[in-house]
């Protein structure tokens, strides 16, 4: 069982390291990003009938609530390496609606509308008056990002298998 823990050390090393580099980078895997871009547009459909700014709001709302839930359903059921897991992911989608929210000014990255009027971020702060706060909303985002992988260490920390390795 020891070969357990030191793979899920490992793994755990990697994915830290990973949502770290990417978060540095500001890019994201492609297919993490095509996951997230699902639960995203989701989120427009699930929030259309609670107003304008709900609906605009939840594409990045439930991107980042989906690994949230699964994450804490994880904490839940003590199954902490997955925890750890699902942490990387919520990074990833911290960081992409980091980098979707500082594009708001710019409008410069690919929509599935192909309307650079129909930006969220540009449409949200724009009617809020905030448009010139893109890069600080942001950098919000980044922040959870950060804290997700502070997580991921702090959910190693507590797996069984990776205590036993250790002791």
């Amino acid at each position: 069982m020891k070969h357990i823990g030191i793979i899920k050390v490992i793994t755990g090393i990697i994915l830290a390291g990973d949502l770290f580099i990417q978060i540095l980078s500001k890019e994201t895997w492609w297919f993490m990003q095509n996951i997230n871009f699902i639960f995203h547009e989701a989120g427009h459909v699930l929030f259309i009938f609670f107003g304008e700014t709900l609906n605009i709001l939840g594409g990045s709302l439930l991107e980042i609530l989906i690994p949230s839930l699964v994450t804490l359903h994880f904490v839940q059921t003590k199954q902490f390496f997955a925890a750890a897991f699902s942490s990387w992911w919520l990074g990833i989608a911290f960081l992409s609606v980091s980098i979707y929210t500082s594009d708001a000014r710019a409008r410069t990255l690919p929509l599935i509308t192909g309307d650079i009027d129909s930006h969220d971020w540009y449409t949200l702060l724009l009617k809020y008056n905030l448009l010139e706060y893109d890069k600080l909303f942001s950098y919000f985002f980044v922040m959870g990002g950060l804290l997700s992988v502070m997580l991921i260490v702090y959910f190693l920390s507590k797996d069984a298998d990776i205590k036993d390795q250790l002791v």
